[in-house]
């Protein structure tokens, strides 16, 4: 049977040799419930480094270790603690499994404790029974409360009184705390705009146009005070900075690519920087980035009161890093299933991109209008999301006048709202400029 002090250094050692095991275990793992105390303090290190939105790694974890207790960083000699476990370890395969036996291993000490104590009360000539029974349901109550993973269950009456008080607040001119409006003013008639807790999936086919609806989505959001976390592993910043001058500041995209700034169109992209800077729009390009790390970053933004909507660009560049036995439908399964998660866990609006396969563009019909089995992988992302949209635009298929209507199709984006688990189906439409920097509300058009 293996040690209190081995199953902790191989829980320990396994996190130091992965950039993405903490997350999994900080939720199970508290640093209290090592029985090692030297131990303990190098996973209250990497838990506090992991907090703050830092992948803990061999020299921050000894820094933060000195940091949080310098006598017993001296007594252990720092990491040298872990020789023993990182010689045994190989990979950060099992470090659920440690957790969760660190977890039980503490919780039966706890137990252990406790009635050890009550034992000895009840041995006592006066012990009266009623209070010993009362006082150790209180404690196992305790116990149940701040070691339960998940929420704790809520009578229907709080949660009717919490969800009456913010359309109260909506009623008397205060701000809509359930959504965030999107700016594209029909897709928010159909939907509502993006709601607290759900995930949404635009797809669309290559250069459709996913990632400037949805920085167009995030930047209107930000301008309406709204924090949005943005993940980018696509486009770079300079890419990114690029579009954003070209559509605000009115700057030529080939001017920023290709021939440089004018004067005028320097003091236009310095001004729109300045203005920037105010907007709580934050920003970060990981190729490859995991939804691990994502959830992260949002958990920490959302701590500190900075996170009202997540963007990931898009899903299907997260990291799918086959587990044993698993399929590449499944590993991007089990992604779009953790950013739903995250949309409960922190109370906002998820938003993430997704491809779409061929079949809309190998059908007889000539409109190649997108539909919910268009999407790539659609099965579990078909399931799991709350609203699914497609970015459709008609030019693209040669379609420049609406054959029915005789309306101009050419700058004219349709959004097809294929999914709506809460809400109405439909169709919204925008127009945008030629570089597709920029998008407007389909009444208003572009001049030459």
């Amino acid at each position: 049977m293996l040690e209190n002090q081995e199953v902790e250094e191989a829980l320990v050692s396994g996190v130091l040799l992965s950039r993405t095991a903490m997350t999994e275990v900080a939720s199970i793992v508290k640093p209290e419930m090592f029985g090692d105390p030297k131990l303990g303090l190098v996973y209250r290190a990497m838990y506090s480094l992991h907090s703050e939105g830092v992948v803990p790694d061999l020299v921050s974890v000894d820094v933060r270790m000195r940091q949080t207790d310098e006598g017993l960083w001296k007594e252990t000699g720092g990491l040298a603690v872990l020789h023993r476990g990182m010689l045994r370890s190989r990979s950060d395969e099992g470090v659920k499994w440690y957790a969760a036996e660190v977890k039980r291993r503490y919780m039966n000490r706890l137990l252990h404790a406790l009635f050890a104590r009550q034992a000895e009360k009840a041995a006592a000539y006066g012990a009266i029974s009623g209070e010993l029974v009362e006082e150790t349901e209180r404690e196992l109550i305790s116990i149940r409360e701040d070691y339960t993973v998940g929420n704790p269950v809520r009578a229907l009456g709080e949660m009717a009184q919490r969800v009456l008080a913010m359309y109260e607040k909506r009623l008397q001119g205060g701000e809509n705390e359930m959504c965030i409006a999107t700016g594209i003013d029909e897709l928010d008639f159909v939907i509502g705009g993006l709601h607290r807790g759900e995930l949404t999936v635009a797809a669309g086919r290559p250069g459709d146009g996913k990632t400037a609806t949805a920085m167009c989505i995030a930047i209107r959001a930000a301008l309406a005070g709204k924090s949005v976390c943005y993940f980018s592993m696509e486009m770079t910043e300079l890419q990114t900075m690029n579009r954003i001058f070209t559509g605000y500041a009115g700057v030529l995209s080939e001017h920023l690519r290709v021939t440089g700034l004018t004067a005028d169109e320097l003091g236009r992209v310095r001004r729109l920087t300045e203005r920037l800077r105010q907007w709580p729009l934050y920003f970060d390009y990981t190729p490859g980035n995991t939804v691990e790390n994502i959830r992260a970053q949002a958990v920490l933004q959302k701590k500190r009161g900075k996170c009202d909507l997540v963007v990931v660009d898009y899903l299907h560049l997260i990291d799918n890093k086959l587990r044993p036995g698993e399929t590449l439908d499944q590993a991007i399964g089990r992604n779009i299933q953790a950013l739903k998660r995250l949309a409960v866990e922190i109370e906002c609006p998820v938003l993430v991109l997704s491809q779409m396969n061929r079949e809309s563009e190998r059908r007889a019909d000539k409109t190649h209008v997108p539909e919910l089995h268009n999407l790539r992988d659609s099965g579990v992302i078909e399931q799991v999301a709350d609203c699914v949209f497609f970015i459709y635009r008609p030019e693209r298929y040669g379609l420049e006048t609406d054959p029915t209507t005789g309306e101009n199709l050419k700058g004219l984006c349709k959004l097809y709202i294929q999914k709506n688990r809460n809400g109405a189906l439909g169709v919204a439409s925008f127009r945008y400029n030629d570089s597709f920097t920029r998008i407007l509300n389909p009444a208003k058009t572009f001049s030459v």
